[in-house]
């Protein structure tokens, strides 16, 4: 009879075979959504999907100079970390961002380089900055994503 060891050793190969991958595909563009939900979600592969929302207004609008004119001086929650690597394990603790306020227009200087801060600075939210803090962007992007919302089943705004 095979050692557990042993069998252990197995499942993890099986299951390497079967769904893990030692990079992540590439997508040119939008899948049908049948397709994208029998060969990716049904699965749970990953996969990077290239000129998904290439059409999207944001992708030529957002420059620093718009999101000053557009956001400027509100003030909305940036995350701090030394290194960028947040809610993540360092060492032997589980390690999350220093939250600050700060207005939209500082975080860009420092993003610009044109004031230097120790540490690094980003904008993000488990649940969205973007509805939540900065919905005068929302009209940039597309509110609906069709295919994706026919692949699950269900509307995602």
């Amino acid at each position: 009879m095979e050692s557990v060891q042993q069998r252990l050793a197995e499942f993890s190969l099986e299951a390497h075979d079967l769904y893990l991958n030692n990079s992540v595909p590439l997508l040119d563009g939008p899948p049908e959504p049948l397709q994208f939900y029998r060969d990716w979600i049904g699965p749970n592969k990953p996969c990077v999907i290239r000129n998904a929302y290439s059409h999207w207004p944001a992708l030529s609008r957002w420059t620093p100079k718009y999101l000053r004119e557009k956001i400027g001086s509100k003030v909305i929650s940036v995350a701090v970390t030394p290194n960028g690597y947040a809610d993540a394990v360092v060492g032997d603790r589980f390690v999350m961002p220093e939250e600050r306020q700060m207005s939209f227009s500082s975080v860009l200087d420092i993003i610009e380089g044109k004031v230097q801060k120790n540490g690094v600075f980003y904008i993000q939210k488990q649940c969205s900055n973007l509805l939540q803090e900065l919905p005068e962007l929302v009209g940039d992007l597309e509110p609906h994503v069709p295919w994706m919302s026919t692949a699950l089943g269900e509307f995602i705004p």
